[in-house]
């Protein structure tokens, strides 16, 4: 009876052990897709499951690789999508019973975001991002492409070049030093009164026109010789009649003022009590000084981003010169524990340590937008932050008296704090102006509400546009309208004081 009894109770376990199993295997969650994509924002992956599942991620080096464990999870049957963006190849395994593992082997150490489900039931998505850069969707390499000079008509056996790589931060920062060093040198050199007076057959040295708006000489020496045309005679140009210039000539060219709205895509900045996000606010009243921006006369806007996308700080430095920017606004909503805390502050770059505390928090704050959109800070190169800094510092004037322009404008909309200074890294620009805006504060109930009207919006947009371009105004870059204006406010001047009585 006693051995009968254990058998007994043997196979009532034995059936309530295989009652599980299939159980469980009736009630397993299944991969039914794995999709891979790439954007402009990076790259994404989708599982699609039959509902949200427990799951383990974790990161591996030597090679780059993100392993995502499924336990309970059925892998079988699933199709494995080809490399996309980050994403070199993906491959499954079973590291244990009953456990699906999907390795994304990656071609460099990004950190992905948090994954997060999306949609419900059998619809239900296991989503997992990195941001980053993917080829062609580069948007520096897309304005480099569109920047780059066409092949001369009197040459027609010459190639057609290579598409550029995207812009290497050291050689920039390199072009720059070298444009800085010859401007002063073209400096020391006899007033352009005299050098103009020469013949334009005459063989010489070619000059090109640079874009910054800070008093320093602006055509620079190229190194390529001028061909001298044997057909004409080498003659003194004619002394051409002091006139004024008109603003409709021919060869002017718009100042670009780049717009930077902070944060975007997975960087939602900060987030005020009504909910209201920051890049949205951003992007919003960035639009709108786009708008005005194209509305006024010699002036033209370009924005580093124009709707809900993460870009890396060191890229939003690098679109704006690519697109030969002559100055630059990063545009931000301040955000503080202290809920009555209000108003407008402007920010500037500083190389020496922060004007206050309060700066110095504010920039390691939105230095971290890059961790928050899962980049991974690469080590710097020591030789281009050395000439970086020599660039940026030539511009550290001129983005302080700009500075001061757009504060003293935002006074007419409300309340202002000061000019600051601090190491943000957005505003290393190497060759252009730079401010960083903060309009307002989100975190203040009253001033969350006026950032998200669009009337409250369109006058922080106009002031934005008043200090710009009054900066412009005292100090017109060579070859503008409001270089052209100067002269002609100059010539009219000086006529009405010839005429006057001795």
């Amino acid at each position: 009876m006693r051995a009968k009894g254990i058998s007994v109770q043997q196979l009532i376990l034995g059936l309530a052990l295989l009652g599980a199993l299939v159980w469980n295997l009736a009630h397993a969650s299944e991969i039914n897709n794995l999709r891979l994509a790439a954007g402009s924002t990076g790259t994404r992956a989708e599982i699609a499951l039959d509902g949200q599942v427990e799951y383990k991620l974790f990161s591996l080096s030597n090679p780059d690789r993100l392993v995502l464990d499924l336990p309970g999870v059925d892998a079988r049957g699933l199709k494995l999508p080809p490399a996309a963006g980050l994403v070199k190849e993906v491959r499954t395994g079973h590291p244990a019973p009953g456990t699906t593992r999907i390795v994304f082997d990656l071609h460099a150490p990004v950190v992905a975001l948090k994954p997060h489900f999306e949609g419900a039931g059998d619809q239900t998505r296991l989503v997992l991002e990195w941001p980053g850069d993917n080829g062609a969707e580069d948007p520096i390499a897309r304005i480099a492409a569109a920047s780059a000079p066409m092949p001369a008509a009197a040459q027609p056996q010459a190639t057609a070049p290579a598409q550029a790589p995207p812009p290497d931060p050291a050689i920039a920062s390199a072009a720059a030093t070298s444009r800085l060093v010859a401007a002063t040198v073209q400096a020391s050199q006899p007033p352009p009164a005299q050098a103009q007076a020469a013949s334009p057959h005459q063989p010489g040295v070619a000059q090109a026109a640079g874009t910054a708006a800070t008093g320093v000489p602006t055509r620079i020496a190229t190194g390529v010789p001028t061909p001298m045309d044997p057909a004409k005679p080498v003659a003194e140009a004619p002394a051409e009649p002091a006139r004024p210039p008109r603003a409709g000539r021919i060869g002017m060219r718009p100042l670009v003022v780049a717009i930077d709205p902070g944060h975007g895509g997975q960087d939602p900045g900060a987030i005020g009590l009504n909910g209201r996000r920051e890049k949205d606010v951003t992007l919003a009243i960035g639009r709108e000084l786009a708008r005005q921006i194209n509305a006024t006369p010699g002036l033209k806007a370009y924005m580093t981003r124009d709707r809900d996308v993460f870009i890396p700080l060191n890229q939003r430095a690098q679109l704006a010169r690519a697109a030969k920017a002559d100055i630059f606004v990063s545009i931000h909503a301040d955000a503080a524990e202290n809920r009555s805390a209000s108003g407008a502050s402007v920010y500037v770059l500083s190389l020496r340590g922060a004007s206050s505390q309060r700066a110095r928090w504010l920039a390691d704050k939105e230095n971290a937008a890059d961790l928050i959109g899962g980049r991974v800070p690469q080590a710097g190169n020591t030789l281009a932050s050395v000439l970086l800094d020599l660039t940026q510092s030539g511009h550290m004037k001129a983005s302080e008296d700009a500075a001061h322009h757009v504060l003293d404008s935002l006074g007419d909309v409300g309340n202002t704090r000061k000019v600051e200074r601090a190491n943000f890294a957005v505003l290393r620009t190497s060759d252009m102006p730079a401010m960083l805006v903060e309009t307002a504060y989100i975190s203040n109930p009253a001033e969350e509400r006026q950032l998200t009207d669009p009337g409250y919006q369109r006058k922080l947009a106009g002031a934005i546009l008043r200090g710009v371009d009054t900066y412009f105004m005292r100090q017109p870059p060579p070859g503008t309208l409001y270089a052209a204006r100067a002269s002609a406010a100059d010539a009219a001047t000086t006529g009405s004081g010839a005429g006057g009585s001795p």
